[in-house]
């Protein structure tokens, strides 16, 4: 079995109830399980009970089919553990395509693409969510 070298690169940050996720770069699977620990690790420190997830995918190249599948079980996990809201935020509409069609049929909630970061947080702050 070969290991592979994590590939795709991230920032963290909260503010609220607010979880900011910024992507770079392309994606492998290597590099969507690295993420998601400190990702997992921040909502358990935080202890929210509800919260939202703003996705900068503006810097974002995309992944392989295993990267995509295994975000899509962090997803779920997400779901599953009080994420109520998904904002996205991107540059192009073939980005916003594919991200739907990923997420196809699953979503518990509605996801908004936006074109930057003060929209999406109007968008949070409306929907009850604490976003400072």
């Amino acid at each position: 079995m070969m290991n592979f070298e994590a590939h795709g690169a991230f920032e963290l940050s909260i503010k609220g109830e607010i979880l900011i996720i910024r992507f770079f770069h392309s994606w492998n699977l290597e590099g969507a399980k690295a993420f998601f620990t400190p990702y997992r690790e921040l909502i358990q420190q935080h202890n929210l009970k509800q919260f939202g997830i703003l996705s900068d995918l503006r810097q974002f190249e995309g992944g392989t089919p295993d990267a995509i599948e295994f975000f899509e079980k962090i997803s779920d996990w997400a779901q599953e553990n009080g994420q109520v809201a998904l904002a996205l935020i991107m540059d192009s509409g073939l980005k916003e395509f594919t991200i739907n069609q990923i997420d196809k049929g699953k979503n518990r909630f509605q996801v908004q693409a936006f074109s930057g970061e003060p929209e999406a947080l109007a968008r949070f702050e409306s929907l009850g969510l604490a976003v400072s």
